[in-house]
């Protein structure tokens, strides 16, 4: 069934608190659309979430919501396996996949708050089992805490981890960090840029917090979790046993492909890569998670805000920020082989959202889903803006020259649009007004804003944030 809106910005008639939660997830189900600039007055198509599971040939999705500090509901949809024999529900598992480098920051901070790490000296002093090898990069600013938080170590693995089949040999960590067999390690983890420099996704650097955890704690990774973040928050079905449905007798979501075919001689792949690749878990569990981020459950108040403060980029500690001219949500994604997962959470207000799926193809699906809660819950990103039009008269105030420190950017008007183009530029980008004073251009709304200075009703000036902390002041010529 597709339900067919004419501003998606209005889809709520009603305040939130107002509704009874029946409506409110009806909203959540009944919404579905990729986050968009809407430009014109067509009317635009939503779809429910089952249009949207079958669009991308996905079996079956967990969501958890929370408002205002609480979980304030939670249901699972369609399937565990392809064969339909086996339905989801709030307790079925899912592989969290990279949702569990959150985890793993956070237990790492809470060695920095115990006063056992310093976030800003070199690993390797706290490093017993395993070193990384320092060069002529890490001569003068060697690899801390902060920068292996951050992928910013200067490591070069890139994405991700092959996967073990049940039946393979499992290696161990220090294995997979020597590239000794049976580990499946593709690259050597080296440095190879001066770190704190340069962002560059590092699964690699998430082992080796793994290890560090394990070194400095004195027990097994999954044991120090289990003390400080799974029993504290009473996340009872998250686990880091590769098997929870053969050793605990858990139901657990199979693993299928983008196509959505299930996994060849197989339910899922193992993960031993803990820090990074993370544990089995449920959509509830991971929405107290982030409750407990929220209510500083885990770690003090001080080190909560410096891991939701920009570090380098967009990146907190351990957590991707989303905003305009600051962080206002952070959140995390998650691939393994067979699954998805996205995770969103509030820096205030106590929202947030998690979405699990058993396809490695849901990427698209998770945002609409998200982009539909953000709607109905009114969060200040992943939600579609309506385009508001541009008055002739504030188009002959905004049309002109504006330039700082070698900066220059033209804003003309053309064939009845306004477009933003720098100097020296053949390219132009239209600009759209989504509320008062308040401009952004199509496909990239949370992350840019332009909004205009006045004096005495003349423009002087503009503002462009371009990403979080990235934000220019020109001066109108």
């Amino acid at each position: 069934m597709k339900t067919t809106i004419l501003l998606i910005g209005l889809i709520l008639s009603i305040p939130l608190h107002s509704q009874d939660l029946e409506k409110r997830i009806q909203q959540v189900e009944n919404n579905l659309i990729f986050p968009t600039l809407i430009t014109d007055t067509s009317p635009l198509t939503t779809n429910t979430i089952y249009d949207q599971l079958k669009k991308h040939k996905i079996h079956g999705a967990s969501i958890a919501v929370i408002n205002k500090g609480k979980i304030d509901w939670s249901k699972g949809y369609g399937y565990c396996n392809q064969d339909k024999t086996k339905t989801i529900s709030t307790q079925t598992l899912f592989q969290s996949a990279s949702i569990g480098k959150i985890i793993s920051s956070l237990v790492s901070l809470k060695l920095v708050e115990q006063g056992q790490i310093d976030l800003d000296k070199n690993v390797n002093l706290y490093l017993k089992r395993w070193k990384l090898e320092e060069n002529s990069f890490t001569k003068d600013q060697p690899v801390t805490l902060r920068h292996l938080l951050t992928h910013s170590a200067g490591l070069t693995d890139d994405y991700g981890f092959l996967g073990y089949k049940p039946t393979d040999d499992i290696p161990s960590l220090l294995q997979i960090l020597n590239n000794e067999s049976p580990a499946k390690t593709r690259k050597s983890l080296s440095i190879k840029t001066k770190p704190g420099t340069k962002e560059r996704y590092s699964g690699g650097g998430y082992l080796i917090i793994q290890l560090l955890v394990e070194d400095v704690s004195g027990i097994p990774f999954e044991e120090y979790v289990e003390q400080h973040i799974f029993e504290p928050l009473q996340m009872t079905n998250s686990t880091y046993n590769y098997s929870p449905d053969i050793n605990l007798g858990k139901p657990i979501a199979d693993g299928h492909l983008y196509n959505g075919k299930s996994l060849k001689k197989k339910k899922y792949h193992i993960y031993p890569e803990k820090g990074a690749a993370g544990p089995w878990t449920t959509a509830e569990d991971l929405a107290k998670l982030v409750i407990g981020i929220q209510t500083n459950r885990i770690l003090n108040s001080q080190l909560t805000q410096e891991m939701m403060t920009p570090q380098i980029n967009n990146k907190g500690l351990g957590v991707n920020l989303k905003g305009i001219d600051k962080a206002y949500m952070f959140w995390h994604a998650g691939q393994n082989l067979g699954y998805t997962a996205l995770v969103y959470g509030s820096i205030e207000g106590g929202d947030g959202a998690v979405v699990l799926v058993n396809s490695d193809g849901g990427e698209q699906f998770l945002q609409e889903l998200m982009s539909s809660i953000s709607t109905v819950y009114n969060w200040p990103v992943m939600k579609s803006y309506n385009t508001i039009e541009i008055s002739e008269q504030e188009i002959e105030l905004l049309e002109g020259t504006y330039e700082n420190q070698g900066t220059r950017l033209f804003i003309k008007l053309r064939k009845g649009k306004l477009f933003v183009q720098p100097e020296n530029s053949k390219e132009r980008v239209q600009l759209y007004k989504i509320q008062e004073n308040h401009f952004t251009f199509k496909g990239a709304q949370d992350f840019y804003k332009l909004s205009f200075k006045y004096q005495n009703k003349v423009v002087t000036g503009l503002v462009y944030a371009e990403s979080i902390g990235k934000i220019l002041t020109l001066k109108k010529l």
